[in-house]
């Protein structure tokens, strides 16, 4: 197909040259930043505000007396048979064969904030005592009294949440509401990581409809007098129309960053009055962000037994998130049906984004699903034109203006480079609308003034729909035409309908309905096989 629709764009660096995320990856990848988000974000946030509280306990100033209070509660832990919380091991067995002889390192923050002293103090004490200690006076890193809520499945998440293990995991909470904004908004990488605090509003409308507004900076043609790109960019006039996951993610982020910007290069921990300054994160510091989310999220999905949302390796490299915008304008058009998880999404992703961009000037966002569906037009009919040359055979209504389409198709495109202006060409010609419905078994040759899926079709003219809704799909549609290839696989499914009868395991409505339903299959399959009219014939009749 490559060589038939071009790899490329009308210029090198267009957004058809960027790769999409594969499906195999992206939708796993979405679920687990999805779940990250509205599902985990309460137990990780809770941790993490626990974890405020022990590092702002800790006093700007040594006070009196801190290394010898140290001291007798350390001493006080190992008279009562406790181990004393070291830092970074994960049990009392790993500490002893690690450490063997050496003493292991003691979780002095962990302690200064639970004792009120300063870190010093605790290295101190630790110092006062080591001719007592031996590495099996030591125990696991510190757990947060943090109780958890959140599960996966019918199980808790995770164990509970130790002192060391918080800045990980809002890291990866940072990650996944990055992912989240990124993907569902279709901002640029530049525009999603400028983002500032309260740039999200929700907006109840007089219909009675809620829409969620993000208000930010963009670059893109962001010009001086000079015509020299202005690198801070500027105030976007429109927002951006997004999902309420988006604005969750918004939400969540806002309560992990302290500053005015929402995504940071790191949100690890320093001592006070030390802090790195919080500037956004580069494009590979993302790709890294995102490879250790993914990492995180397989071992959860491998902890928990849940093998089909593990998150393989994508096989054009690293998810970065200029991928995304490319990525998510592909599902919109070469999904339907709801073949991938949370395909419902698209359809709404697709609505907010056209409210979005609708009133700009440039398309925008706007042109990439436009090039998208283009490219699955042309991907439909280069395919309709191979199976009709291939000697299917072709029926339904529809049947002749499936075939005048893919023979349109290839004498005006056949050896071409569909760019930009090309791919806007085949989008609105009305007779080269055809769209698979691999749900169906069937394909539509969309007509809006006929097609009963539309309950605007005679409205068509002014704002009808322009494709198809496969979710509305009505067999007596005069749009249908099936190839032989179609119908091998509603054989198929009929073959799947007889095994499940012939097994009995159907509540008697169910089975009465698929046997309903394998009636009405048989009967498109015995049409399809019955011998067509010839010209001749067809002539005659007229």
């Amino acid at each position: 197909m490559s060589d038939f629709l071009g790899t490329n764009d009308d210029t090198p660096d267009g957004e058809n040259s960027v790769a999409i995320v594969h499906p195999a990856v992206m939708a796993p990848l979405l679920v687990w930043a999805l779940r990250t988000v509205l599902d985990l974000s309460p137990d990780i946030l809770a941790a993490a505000r626990e974890h405020r509280r022990l590092l702002a306990a800790i006093p700007d100033r040594a006070p009196l007396g801190g290394a010898e209070a140290t001291v007798a509660h350390l001493r006080g832990l190992l008279a009562a048979g406790k181990k004393l919380p070291s830092s970074g091991a994960t049990g009392a067995t790993a500490v002893r064969a690690r450490y063997r002889g050496a003493l292991p390192p003691m979780a002095n923050t962990f302690l200064a904030g639970t004792l009120g002293v300063i870190t010093s103090q605790v290295a101190r004490a630790r110092r006062i005592l080591s001719d007592e200690l031996t590495p099996a006076n030591f125990g696991p890193a510190p757990l947060l009294d943090v109780p958890l809520t959140a599960r996966i499945g019918d199980a808790p998440w995770r164990q509970p949440i130790g002192f060391d293990d918080v800045d990980t995991l809002m890291l990866h909470l940072s990650t996944a509401a990055l992912i989240c904004c990124a993907y569902l908004s279709g901002m640029r990488p530049e525009e999603v990581l400028a983002l500032r605090r309260g740039c999200c509003t929700r907006v109840e409308r007089d219909d009675g409809t809620v829409r969620f507004e993000v208000r930010g900076r963009h670059f893109k043609g962001v010009l001086d007098e000079d015509g020299n790109a202005i690198g801070e960019g500027e105030e976007r006039a429109e927002p951006w129309i997004v999902l309420e996951p988006v604005a969750r993610a918004i939400a969540v982020v806002e309560e992990l960053e302290a500053g005015e910007q929402l995504f940071t290069r790191t949100l690890y921990r320093y001592a006070k009055g030390t802090c790195m300054p919080r500037t956004g994160p580069s494009s590979d510091t993302a790709v890294e962000r995102i490879r250790a989310f993914t990492a995180w999220a397989n071992q959860l999905a491998a902890g928990h037994d849940r093998s089909h949302e593990l998150i393989p390796p994508d096989p054009d490299g690293a998810v970065a998130l200029r991928r995304f915008r490319r990525t998510i304008a592909w599902f919109i058009y070469r999904q339907p049906g709801g073949r991938i998880a949370l395909a419902v999404q698209y359809g709404h992703a697709a609505t907010a984004m056209s409210e979005s961009y609708a009133g700009r000037s440039k398309a925008d966002m706007l042109e990439v699903p436009d090039q998208e569906k283009g490219l699955a037009l042309a991907e439909t009919l280069t395919e309709a034109g191979e199976r009709i040359t291939a000697g299917e055979k072709v029926s339904g209504p529809a049947a002749d203006r499936y075939r005048t389409a893919a023979a349109e198709f290839s004498a005006r495109y056949a050896g071409t480079y569909l760019g930009r202006r090309e791919l806007r060409a085949l989008v609105a010609n009305p007779r080269l609308q055809v769209y698979e419905d691999p749900k169906a078994f069937l394909t539509c040759n969309h007509d809006a003034f006929t097609a009963l899926c539309n309950p605007d079709r005679d409205r068509a003219g002014n704002g009808g729909r322009s494709t198809p809704d496969h979710s509305r799909c009505h067999p007596a549609c005069a749009n249908i035409s099936r190839t032989d290839s179609q119908i091998t696989a509603l054989r198929a499914e009929v073959a799947r309908i007889e095994a499940d009868a012939d097994a009995g395991l159907d509540p008697y409505p169910i089975a009465a309905r698929e046997q309903q339903r394998k009636d009405h299959l048989t009967a498109i399959i015995r049409r399809h096989e019955a011998p067509q009219p010839t010209d001749t014939e067809v002539e005659e009749r007229r």
